[in-house]
């Protein structure tokens, strides 16, 4: 496998015509990589890793968590577009994206064991930062497929492929989380074994014609640090950094709230008698993940036959926003599910045309798997980083009630600025 350096110029670089392919199987891959990666994220980020830090950590499990998952948020901020900008360039027989997808796979069932095989505080703090760096190969590199072999008018069926994948494969790593909780090595390494199958089917089927021919004598030979700052010059472009700051504040009121939700059953909701943090926080999830998609099989095709993708983002979000702060009204386990019902619909929505508006916008560099990649760091960033503002929020703010405050603010913020956002004219 060879890799090649950016151009000089960074416009339209190695860019050949897309392979001219049939979509069926791009989108079975997308939906087998998305399942499954974000099966083990969840399970590793819900359950798996909070039992874990309470075990290792005890009272001071809260905080702990915040440091072990925002550690880990330094891999999500740099691998994925540093993955994308190497798929860009790499010219195999085998084509650009399938190795990656392949190597994400080998590499995140290793650091699924690992994280499983650790008790301690440090350990942990090495597992997630592993899990992060390699889960991110493949769900970021899977998301170039989208420009280069899905036509626009196609890309809001596309972002609901992407999007039902994530509340499957939610569904499936709570679920396996919970009933393995006890048992946290023999939950890593049996996500990591799938999450390794999916990859190589994926691979498979996202296999375009050899990338040798595609080298472009325009290439030149830039310093590797050249490269390196210029992974985030798609932000420059307007339009692409407020859809990429609208998705990123969203997420973050999101997993504010929801990355704590097994402590919010342990410590705020008054849960039935017969109902443990860990099972209630199986069915909320459950509960979620099956709003989610609904939600998300409603708008993805709606903003195929609609278009109005700003005005999709503005609605979901703005529900999302106000499904964040329902249980400062009532600490009940009722008003809890109904939370997790409607903030599931709420993000499924969102999540049915979001990456849809961002291949609209996405800069015509030739850079699809880096621009990408710099896309997907709005989507894990938070996911790591929200531990540390919601630590922050329940230990100097006034408890979990400032915890749906601070997430239900993020939220707001973040559907207000996808208003900045030019509205984006689909060609049927």
């Amino acid at each position: 496998m060879t890799v090649y350096p950016a151009t000089g110029s960074g416009t339209e670089t190695a860019a050949a015509p897309a392979p001219l392919r049939r979509i069926a199987p791009l989108l079975t891959a997308m939906f087998l990589v998305n399942v499954f990666g974000y099966a083990a994220n969840n399970a590793a980020l819900t359950v798996l890793l909070p039992t874990q830090v309470r075990s290792a950590a005890g009272d001071d499990a809260v905080a702990t968590l915040a440091l072990v998952t925002s550690v880990s948020a330094i891999a999500s901020f740099g691998i994925p577009p540093l993955v994308g900008l190497m798929s860009d360039r790499t010219r195999t027989r085998w084509g650009r994206r399938s190795p990656w997808i392949l190597a994400g796979g080998v590499t995140t069932a290793a650091a699924l064991v690992l994280t499983g095989a650790v008790s301690t505080v440090t350990g942990l703090v090495i597992g997630s930062f592993l899990i992060q760096a390699t889960i991110n190969i493949g769900l970021n590199i899977i998301l170039a497929t989208i420009p280069e072999g899905v036509p626009p008018r196609r890309h809001g069926l596309a972002s609901t492929v992407q999007g039902v994948g994530i509340p499957v494969g939610g569904v499936i790593g709570v679920q396996l989380g919970a009933a393995l909780a006890g048992s946290p090595m023999v939950a890593y390494a049996l996500l990591g074994g799938l999450f390794l199958i999916a990859s190589v089917i994926s691979a498979i089927l996202v296999r375009d014609r050899s990338s040798t021919a595609l080298d472009d004598p325009r290439l030149e030979r830039t310093p590797i640090g050249r490269q390196f700052m210029a992974m985030f010059s798609s932000l420059r472009d307007r339009d692409y950094r407020w859809v990429f700051v609208s998705r990123a504040v969203i997420y973050m009121g999101y997993y504010i709230v929801f990355g704590f939700g097994l402590y919010i059953l342990q410590d705020y909701v008054e849960l039935p008698a017969a109902l443990t943090p860990t099972a209630a926080v199986a069915t909320a999830q459950t509960t979620s993940i099956v709003f989610l998609t609904i939600g998300t099989l409603i708008a993805g095709p709606l903003v195929d036959r609609l278009g109005r993708h700003r005005g999709f983002v503005l609605i979901s979000s703005l529900l999302l926003t106000s499904s964040i702060v329902l249980p400062l009204f009532s600490p009940s386990w009722t008003m809890f599910l109904v939370q997790a019902g409607l903030s599931g619909f709420a993000l499924g929505a969102f999540l049915g045309v979001d990456l849809s508006l961002a291949t609209l916008v996405l800069p015509k560099t030739g850079d699809a798997g880096r621009d990408l990649g710099v896309f997907h760091i709005a989507l894990t960033a938070p996911q790591v980083i929200a531990p540390f503002a919601a630590a922050l929020a329940v230990e100097r703010l006034g408890g979990y009630p400032a915890l749906f405050v601070v997430g239900g603010v993020f939220a707001f913020l973040g559907s207000l600025t996808v208003l900045r956002v030019r509205p984006q004219r689909v060609d049927k």
